[in-house]
C-alpha cells in the first residue's frame, strides 16, 4: 500500500520583539525541535514527512496569531493542498484564545488537515479529546490574561512614580541605560519651544505648522523596535494640537488618559484619571503652557483667532437694521478710499441708501444705555407693550383654532381612506393611496408641532405682564456689560435687547424686545453666544421713537 506523504507546515511563534531578535532564542529552538521530529518520523518510523511551509510569527501575541498574515498564508496553503499536516511544539504557540483555537480546528477539519503538537498528546475525534484541548487552551488564555493584568498594573505603578512608559516624544530621547527617564534632545527642544512661542504670536495651528516647516523643523524621526524607520515629517494641524495639549512638556504625567472624559466617581481606583509629577525635565514653563491652553479654548469656542485684529463686526447685520424708505434690511459692507483708508457702513441694496456703521451703532447703543436711567420713559413703554401684549392674544388663539380645524380635516381624510380601503384599493392604485396617507401623516405631524408652539406662546403671553423693574434691571445690566465684551459678543447681546431699528436720512427709530431675557442670560452671553430671545412683543411699539439723529 502506498504511504501518504505528510506535507508539513511549521507554526513557530514568540510574543515579544526581544525574543524574536535573539538568534539563539525560542524561534531557533522551536525550529530545531520540529525538524528533529520530522527526522525521527522519517528514519525511525519509516514514514515520509516533508517540510513544505514555515510560518514564523515574530513578536505576535497569542491572542492575535489567528488574525496574522502568517496564518492567512497557512490557511491558503491548507486550502491548496500544499500543507496537509500542521505541526507545532506546544498548543499555546498556535493561540492563547479558546475561541480562536476551536475555530482553527474547524478549519483543519474543513480542509482535512492533520494537527501534530509535540508537547501535548490529544485525539480530537473523541469528545474527551476535545474537552482536553478546550481545557488546555482555557489555561493558556488564563495565563495570557494574568500576564496582561500584571503588565497593566506594572505600567500604572511606574506611571504613579512619574516614569515614562515608552513611545517616542519630540524633544526627548529614550535612555537605554535608565528606562523611564527620557533625556532632553537639545535640537528638538528648540523646535518645541519655537512652536509654543509662534502659536502665542499668530494664534493659528495651521500658520504655526507652516512656520515650523518653513524654518526646517520636522516631527521626530526614529526606528521602531521592529527596525522600521519612521522618517521625520512636516508638521500639520493635528500634530500641532497634540503637541500643545501634551502635559509631558511641563514635566507632568497623565495616568489613565483614555478614561479622562468619564465620570470619575463611577470608575474603580485603578482606572481613575490623574496627573502626577514626572521625572524628566520640562521643556515649557507652566505659564506659557497655560496661555496656550486658554488661547486654544478661546479660538475653539469663538471660532475666531483671538490674536488676529478684528477690523469691524457689523452688530446690526441679520435684519436688525431696516431702511425706512424701502422697508428692506440693510447690511454692513466696507470700502477703501483712494488714499487706502478703510470705511465701514450699512447700505440698502434696493435704494442704495447708506450710513456710517460706527455712527449708527454708537447712536443705538447710547440710546439703549440712556433708557436705564429714564424711569418715566420706561414706564410709558411698559404700559404700551402690555397693551400690545393683550392685543396679540386673540390673534394667537385664532391661529390655534385654525390649525385645530385643519388637523381635524386631515384626520377625517385619513380615516376615510382607511375605512374604505377594501373597496377603493386595487393593485394599481394602492401605492398612491399609501403615498397619500404618508403625506397626511407628515402634515399632521407638522400641524401638531405648530399647535405646541402656539400653546407655549399663548401661555407665555397670558402670564404676568412686563414689569418696569425687570426692564430697568436688564437695561442696567446691558450698560455695565456691553463695553467690556468682544465684538462678536456685542452682536449677540444686541439681539437679546433690540428687535430692530428703522433708519432714515434724518432719524432712527428703535424697537426693543418687550420681555427682558431670562435671569442670568446677559451674563451667560459671554460664554454662550447661540442663545436668542424668542419673544415677539416689542417695547416700545413699532412707531415709538427712542432717539433721533440728523
Amino acid at each position: 500500500m502506498e504511504q501518504t506523504n505528510k506535507r508539513c507546515g511549521f507554526v513557530i511563534r514568540v510574543s515579544t520583539d526581544k525574543q524574536a531578535r535573539n538568534p539563539e532564542g525560542s524561534l531557533t529552538n522551536q525550529l530545531q525541535r520540529l525538524q528533529a521530529h520530522l527526522e525521527y518520523k522519517n528514519t525511525a518510523c519509516g514514514e515520509n514527512w516533508v517540510e513544505t511551509g514555515r510560518y514564523v510569527l515574530k513578536g505576535v501575541s497569542g491572542k492575535d496569531s489567528f488574525r496574522s498574515e502568517e496564518f492567512a498564508r497557512l490557511f491558503s496553503d491548507m486550502e491548496s493542498g500544499r500543507v496537509n499536516t500542521v505541526i507545532c511544539t506546544a498548543l499555546d504557540r498556535v493561540s492563547r484564545s479558546v475561541k480562536d483555537f476551536l475555530n482553527f480546528f474547524e478549519i483543519l477539519t474543513q480542509y482535512n488537515v492533520e494537527f501534530v503538537c509535540l508537547k501535548q498528546n490529544y485525539d480530537t475525534t473523541s469528545s474527551q479529546g476535545k474537552l482536553f484541548i478546550t481545557i488546555m487552551m482555557a489555561l493558556a488564555e488564563f495565563e495570557r490574561t494574568q500576564t496582561s493584568e500584571r503588565n497593566i498594573d506594572a505600567t500604572i505603578a511606574r506611571a504613579e512614580r512619574g516614569l515614562w512608559n515608552g513611545g517616542q516624544l519630540l524633544g526627548y530621547d529614550l535612555d537605554a541605560n535608565k528606562k523611564g527617564y527620557p533625556v532632553v534632545n537639545e535640537q528638538e527642544k528648540a523646535t518645541v519651544q519655537f512652536a509654543f512661542k509662534k502659536y502665542l504670536e499668530c494664534g493659528s495651528l495651521i500658520e504655526t505648522a507652516r512656520s515650523l516647516n518653513a524654518n526646517g523643523y520636522r516631527t521626530k524621526g526614529y526606528t521602531t523596535r521592529r527596525n522600521k524607520i519612521r522618517p521625520p515629517q512636516e508638521f500639520g494641524r493635528s500634530s500641532m494640537k497634540q503637541m500643545f495639549i501634551n502635559l509631558a512638556y511641563i514635566g507632568k504625567k497623565e495616568i489613565n488618559k483614555k478614561w479622562r472624559t468619564y465620570d470619575q466617581d463611577k470608575l474603580p481606583d485603578n482606572q481613575k484619571y490623574r496627573i502626577v509629577p514626572a521625572v524628566w525635565e520640562p521643556l515649557i514653563d507652566e505659564e506659557t503652557f497655560n496661555k496656550v491652553q486658554r488661547l486654544l479654548t478661546l479660538n475653539t469656542s469663538t471660532r475666531h483667532n483671538q490674536t488676529a485684529p478684528i477690523k469691524h463686526v457689523y452688530i446690526l447685520n441679520g435684519g436688525l437694521l431696516i431702511c425706512q424708505k424701502c422697508d428692506k434690511p440693510m447690511e454692513g459692507t466696507c470700502g477703501t478710499s483712494h488714499r487706502g483708508n478703510r470705511y465701514f457702513y450699512y447700505h440698502c441694496k434696493k435704494c442704495k441708501f447708506k450710513m456710517s456703521a460706527i455712527e449708527i451703532e454708537r447712536v443705538i447703543i447710547d440710546q439703549i444705555k440712556k433708557l436705564s436711567s429714564q424711569e418715566n420713559v420706561v414706564k410709558t413703554m411698559v404700559r404700551d407693550a402690555n397693551a400690545e401684549l393683550q392685543k396679540e392674544l386673540p390673534q394667537l388663539k385664532a391661529q390655534r383654532d385654525g390649525l385645530q380645524r385643519k388637523l381635524e380635516e386631515i384626520k377625517s381624510q385619513a380615516d376615510g381612506i382607511m375605512l374604505n380601503w377594501s373597496t377603493i384599493a386595487t393593485n394599481d392604485n394602492s401605492v398612491f393611496l399609501k403615498e397619500k396617507l404618508d403625506q397626511l401623516a407628515k402634515l399632521r405631524k407638522d400641524i401638531e408641532a405648530g399647535l405646541i408652539d402656539i400653546d407655549i406662546h399663548i401661555k407665555d403671553t397670558e402670564r404676568e405682564s412686563i414689569r418696569k423693574e425687570d426692564v430697568l434691571a436688564t437695561l442696567a445690566k446691558f450698560s455695565s456689560l456691553f463695553d467690556s465684551l468682544q465684538p462678536y459678543q456685542k452682536k449677540d447681546i444686541i439681539r437679546l435687547i433690540m428687535k430692530k431699528a428703522i433708519l432714515g436720512p434724518e432719524n432712527i427709530k428703535i424697537a426693543l424686545i418687550g420681555k427682558p431675557p431670562k435671569s442670568g442670560l446677559l451674563d451667560k452671553i459671554t460664554s454662550d453666544c447661540k442663545i436668542r430671545s424668542q419673544t415677539s412683543i416689542w417695547l416700545p411699539r413699532e412707531g415709538s421713537n427712542l432717539g433721533q439723529t440728523g
